[in-house]
């Protein structure tokens, strides 16, 4: 068994310590990394800089403020394992979150595990009671499938339930855990308790809308990805910028802005990516529960294939 944790930071210092524990604490036998994203916050890469870490805990530290979703993007290509396990850097795992959704993930393509919230209020942990509670963000799948689809949307908020309204709608094998595998803390600083991104927000209401005048198309025209330096745990210094291209959606009312950057043919061999913007996609989400086209699973079983193929070139390269 081996899988590749991914976990977006920013400024969540007050968390890392109980997160990190509960990591190390899991009955999980196989071959792990966890991949660090630090979201442009100099205060956490301040914490971690005052800290040690084990040998498969990576840090990567990303020159702009891109959210969560490019970051997964990003450190999925550069992951070691076949199967990805994204996970929220304010929340806590439970022992055998790790090893259920390894084994899970031999059959099927994506796992979703259950949580129970928190709060912590004056010192005391109080729970929220809640009937069958699976997180958007919070899921394994299988790396090949996450590329073939090019991952999330490039959105500050609300890019999960894009990308499971799109997998949903492709009809990809999908496992609901029926044990509760993590606790999902609730404070006002997170995505969706934060005013201008919560779920009352007009930025999560644009990408809603975004969402739902989508067609019934599960691959985005690219993968979207960020600019970051990698840390270096022995000597607390960080690499030169490693470049990515990134289109920025967020302003509905703006045009998509076209970025060119070299990136460093050490890390990505295909040399430099050219974007183009191209029209908006849609998706109908009151189709996610119909049959999908014959058409659309040859064009989502042709993009495995090739996402295979370049996995397996990347392997042999390295």
């Amino acid at each position: 068994m081996s899988l590749s944790i991914i976990i977006p930071t920013f400024n969540s210092v007050d968390f890392l310590d109980e997160l990190i524990n509960s990591i190390l604490k899991n009955n999980f036998n196989g071959e792990y990394e966890v991949l660090f994203g630090i979201d442009s916050c100099v205060s956490t890469l301040t914490y971690v800089k005052g800290r040690n870490y084990p040998d498969n805990f990576k840090f990567f530290y990303f020159i702009e403020n891109y959210g969560p979703y490019i970051i997964k993007n990003t450190l999925t290509e550069l992951s070691k394992y076949d199967k990805i396990f994204f996970f929220d850097s304010d929340d806590v795992m439970m022992p055998d979150l790790l090893k259920i959704v390894s084994e899970k993930l031999n059959n099927f393509e994506c796992v979703k595990p259950k949580f129970v919230n928190f709060e912590d209020k004056k010192g005391k942990r109080e729970y929220i009671e809640g009937h069958n509670l699976y997180g958007e963000g919070v899921f394994g799948i299988k790396k090949e499938l996450f590329l073939a689809m090019n991952g999330f949307e490039g959105w500050k908020v609300a890019a999960d339930s894009d990308f499971m309204g799109r997998l949903y709608g492709a009809k990809r094998k999908v496992y609901l855990t029926p044990e509760i595998l993590f606790h999902r803390r609730l404070h006002s600083q997170s995505l969706t308790m934060r005013p201008d991104t919560g779920y009352a927000s007009q930025l999560r209401g644009r990408y809603f809308t975004l969402s739902k005048n989508k067609k019934n198309q599960p691959i985005l025209d690219e993968l979207k990805t960020g600019s970051y330096q990698i840390y270096d745990k022995e000597t607390q210094t960080l690499s030169d910028p490693i470049v990515e291209d990134v289109i920025d959606e967020i302003s509905l009312e703006q045009d998509i802005k076209e970025k060119k950057h070299k990136m460093l043919n050490v890390i990505f061999q295909n040399g430099p990516k050219e974007i183009k913007p191209k029209e908006i996609k849609t998706i109908d989400y009151n189709k996610i529960n119909q049959i999908t086209s014959t058409k659309q699973i040859s064009v989502l079983e042709s993009a495995l294939k090739k996402a295979k193929l370049e996995n397996l070139k990347k392997i042999y390269r390295s």
